[in-house]
């Protein structure tokens, strides 16, 4: 029988339930023994009585774990790091923190340790996340991260100096897409549909178009041309994005954002 990896998470808000689901759903949770912990004991209910999940104390998930998963607010990483600071970390850690750097992570721990850091969004919560992670120097093999992460998703392994670019484009990429169909949801109510159906609408359309753009190897810009024809529509709609530089808004947000990630990094 393969013996089990125990992975550790530590906080089990939004984040850190999605990643402990991902790891437990479709039988994958055989090849795991989770321990959990959070100071606030009620967010580690909604996986009472789940198979090879155990609930444990912080210092017992940080000795026991071959893979320790940190999923706490990053504001409170200063306290959680100067707890487990004296315990003997042999495992790899796996911080899904925005904006901790791995030289953050190992100055509050004081000691050099094998860090990855991990950026997925919040289509976790459905298994369709995209993880973008990275590594430093001491960690090895891969695999087994990888093997957790794809249980909420694809990934992606980038350079660390690459994060915060991450960070803005697919960490709040949801928030993005949200308020584009917001903004759809409120323009078909107001051309006469209901709210039920413009919202209907607007999510399957969503939804539908990322399938077909995930499955196509053409550029976004070149699947625009398949649905734009010359004095229709889309054409109409579209000369209104154009002549509103709404393309130059979207990029600059997205830099914004990445320059916040920036800022939050140094503290």
């Amino acid at each position: 029988m393969m013996e089990k990896l125990t992975v550790s998470v530590i906080g089990c808000g939004n984040m850190g339930s999605a990643i402990v689901r991902g790891m437990t759903g479709d039988g994958r949770g055989e090849k795991y023994h989770i321990l959990l912990f959070d100071k606030e004991i009620d967010k580690t209910s909604a996986f009472d009585g789940s198979a090879n999940v155990e609930k444990v104390g912080l210092l017992d998930a940080v000795r026991k774990a071959d893979i320790l998963i940190i999923a706490v607010k990053p504001q409170d990483s200063g306290r959680l790091f100067k707890d487990i600071s004296g315990e003997n970390i042999t495992g790899a850690i796996v911080s899904v923190m925005a904006g901790v750097s791995t030289g953050r992570i190992i100055e509050m721990l004081g000691k050099n340790v094998p860090v990855v850091r991990a950026m997925p969004n919040m289509a976790a919560f459905v298994g369709e996340s995209v993880t973008c992670i990275s590594r430093n120097e001491l960690v090895g093999n891969m695999d087994d991260v990888k093997d957790i992460f794809t249980g909420i998703g694809e990934i992606v392994e980038v350079k660390e100096d690459l994060m915060d670019a991450v960070t803005a484009l697919s960490g709040s990429g949801p928030a993005y897409l949200f308020y584009l169909a917001d903004a759809m949801v409120e323009a078909g109510i107001e051309v006469g549909l209901h709210r039920d159906v413009a919202i209907k609408l607007t999510g399957q359309t969503l939804y539908g178009s990322s399938a077909l753009m995930r499955q196509h190897t053409a550029a976004p810009g070149d699947l625009i041309k398949t649905v734009v024809s010359k004095g229709g529509t889309t054409e109409a709609a579209l000369s209104v994005f154009d002549e509103n530089k709404v393309k130059d808004i979207i990029k600059y947000a997205i830099k914004k954002a990445k320059e916040r990630s920036e800022e939050l990094a140094k503290g």
